[in-house]
């Protein structure tokens, strides 16, 4: 037969103290005497007892339960992912998690907002947020919004819709790339991008141009992909155009500087004597032919600073004044590979 569940009430009438004593220990809000907490503890873990996240949440107004949503394909989605579980984990804090296919585009704008309907119907605490559109119309994001639910964007910012973000400094990334490139040596570059797709190529381009100036290293050549990934006939067909008048190539993404890698090798261009080469996302893409420099964007730590920042607006309340959004960036760090040294 079933066992009964254990409640705070038997756990108060062993300990010899109220219930709401109980409920403050076990609650993790405790300002009673250590040796009075560790006693309640002692016992409700040896009867076993679980807290109740049902009745819990119908007491406390919150679900206990934080969102994350996430395009498919998206290059760091799982560390960002990971990084944000393992903090919702120690706060004891369940995560939901939801796929939206595609990584842009209308179609997978429209498919967001019906996850996010979706998971508002389950009443969950908040929100984090990868955009599949940058420029989405704030409507997507209305009963979020009317709801006054906290929410944090990762990664892309939007440009119609001021949120809380956790992301990366792009532009400084990009910038970085351009000294890097200028300290060895490099007089024409290549820089291979999506251009204004999304916020991360468009402000790693930017901070790169700005760069290859402040360094007096002139621009051979601005590619723009139409995506991030299968553009290895639009790279080969301008790299081939351009031989002999580069000598490195700067890609915002991992995806997009290996294509070019590969160009260069059947170019008979050999990296990094004639070209250098580096990317964006510092991905371990399992690919042994080719060790990649790279920007590490630390995306655990992303994830891990977004569910913290959703944590604190969370335990905030709703009855507090909207605070100003907040932005949260890392700067990136250089990784070495065979493609380019240090600069």
């Amino acid at each position: 037969m079933k066992e009964p569940s254990v409640g705070m009430k038997q756990i108060a009438e062993e300990a010899g103290v109220s219930m709401m004593t109980v409920s403050r220990v076990l609650g993790k809000k405790s300002n009673v005497a250590a040796a009075t907490e560790r006693k309640i503890r002692a016992i409700a873990d040896r009867l076993g007892y679980k807290r109740n996240r049902l009745v819990h949440g119908m007491q406390s107004g919150r679900s206990g339960i934080v969102s994350v949503v996430l395009p498919s394909g998206h290059a760091i989605a799982p560390e960002i992912l990971e990084g944000a579980y393992d903090y919702l984990h120690e706060k004891d804090m369940l995560m939901a998690v939801d796929i939206v296919h595609g990584n842009t585009g209308e179609r997978a704008v429209a498919e967001q907002s019906k996850v996010i309907n979706r998971l508002l119907e389950s009443r969950v605490d908040g929100f984090i947020l990868l955009p599949v559109n940058e420029k989405a119309s704030p409507l997507y994001f209305k009963e979020v919004i009317d709801r006054k639910i906290p929410l944090v964007l990762v990664d892309r910012n939007t440009t119609h819709f001021v949120a809380d973000f956790v992301g990366t400094d792009d532009y400084a990334g990009g910038y970085e790339a351009a000294r890097v490139l200028a300290k060895n040596g490099c007089k024409h570059a290549v820089l291979i991008s999506t251009g204004d797709l999304v916020s991360t190529s468009r402000l790693r381009s930017e901070g790169f141009k700005a760069g290859l100036k402040a360094f007096k290293v002139k621009l051979a050549a601005d590619v723009i992909a139409p995506n991030f990934t299968h553009n290895a006939d639009l790279i080969d067909h301008q790299l081939e155009q351009l031989k002999g008048q580069f000598d490195c190539v700067f890609a915002i993404a991992d995806r997009l500087a290996i294509s070019a890698w590969h160009s260069c090798q059947r170019l008979k261009l050999q990296i990094p004597q004639q070209v250098k080469v580096i990317g964006f996302g510092a991905l371990n893409l399992r690919d042994p032919r080719v060790a990649l420099s790279s920007f590490d964007q630390e995306p655990y730590q992303v994830g891990r600073n977004a569910a913290k920042l959703l944590v604190e607006r969370i335990e905030a309340g709703p009855w507090q004044r909207k605070p100003k959004a907040k932005t949260i960036l890392r700067k990136p760090k250089f990784v070495v590979g065979t493609s380019c040294p240090a600069g």
